[in-house]
């Protein structure tokens, strides 16, 4: 069929360059489409913050077009097999049945329990200071954090269940399917090819997904989710565990957010006062020595099939 599989066999580094010609292009692409609707809409740009509704539109057609369809473009052109290039193509257990349940029932436990630890590195990335002679860099990623929780805060804002379906579809679910396949299905796979080391596939991968965010002040607590999600795809060859385990994370911050008793719980928001910090630091430790099961669970039920 046309052009499928014509870079199968290439160097991982040549892979690499067309995944990030065919993300360039789909955030083009995207971005393109993007004025076009506010044009048809008749929503200027400037203005585009007073319609939360359709940043929503725009986030979920961003996302497919920069993550999801690079993902599969790069896999049609490097595989004849491109379910199988992005590991998309079989279940958690290819016995499925209990087995499968199972290995997502493990990852929702293990996402909770991985979250307090989390929030403790966030904790501590938000003190991050640069030296001062840095002080121009500083200032940009405070700026560009301010600006992403902006968007966060339009994102999430408005009452009733219509409005929290729709950010669980955009926030949640769209970027957990969209980036996945993206950062674990493809990056990881021409990375891994790259470096013959799964361990540095995974991190680096991690660290990229954290970058592409730019958002700095919370970049070590979502590398390493992104890590996680990277060890998933390794130890089950199933690009729907990561994608997940990115969901629930996600949905638990939408849910979590658009709650107004819960939205300025310093549990929630992860800004934990100095009286709680040391218990909350003992729960992260107990909670990681579970966690640390739940891996190895999860690494169990792949070695059966």
């Amino acid at each position: 069929m046309f052009l499928k599989g014509i870079y199968a066999g290439k160097p991982a580094v040549v892979q690499l360059t067309v995944l990030l010609l065919l993300v360039l292009a789909g955030a083009v692409f995207s971005s393109l489409f993007a004025m076009c609707l506010l044009f048809l809409a008749h929503v200027p740009y400037a203005e585009i913050s007073r319609h939360a509704d359709m940043m929503r539109v725009l986030q979920l057609l961003s996302a497919i077009g920069t993550f999801l369809l690079p993902a599969w473009g790069l896999a049609w052109l490097c595989s004849d097999d491109p379910k199988g290039f992005l590991s998309a193509g079989k279940r958690a257990d290819a016995r499925g049945g209990r087995f499968a349940n199972r290995s997502y029932g493990i990852v929702l436990v293990s996402v909770m329990l991985l979250s307090p630890a989390i929030t403790l590195v966030g904790l501590w990335n938000k003190q991050m200071e640069l030296p001062a002679f840095m002080a121009p860099v500083e200032n940009w990623m405070r700026a560009q954090e301010e600006a992403a929780e902006a968007v966060t805060s339009i994102l999430l804002a408005g009452e009733g269940i219509t409005t929290l379906l729709f950010n669980l579809i955009v926030i949640a679910a769209a970027a957990g399917i969209t980036e996945e396949f993206l950062f674990r299905g493809a990056l990881q796979r021409v990375i891994g090819r790259w470096t013959h080391n799964h361990h540095i596939a995974i991190w680096s991968t991690a660290a990229a997904f954290s970058a592409f965010h730019m958002q700095f002040f919370g970049f070590l607590p979502r590398m390493l989710l992104g890590a996680y999600f990277g060890y998933l795809l390794y130890w089950s060859r199933n690009i729907w565990l990561p994608v997940f385990a990115h969901f629930v994370n996600n949905a638990f911050a939408v849910i979590s957010l658009s709650n107004a008793q819960l939205k300025d719980n310093e549990f929630i928001t992860g800004d934990l006062s100095t009286d709680h910090l040391l218990p909350y630091t003992l729960v992260a430790i107990a909670a990681l020595f579970a966690f640390a099961y739940c891996c190895r669970e999860v690494k169990r039920v792949r070695s059966r099939n």
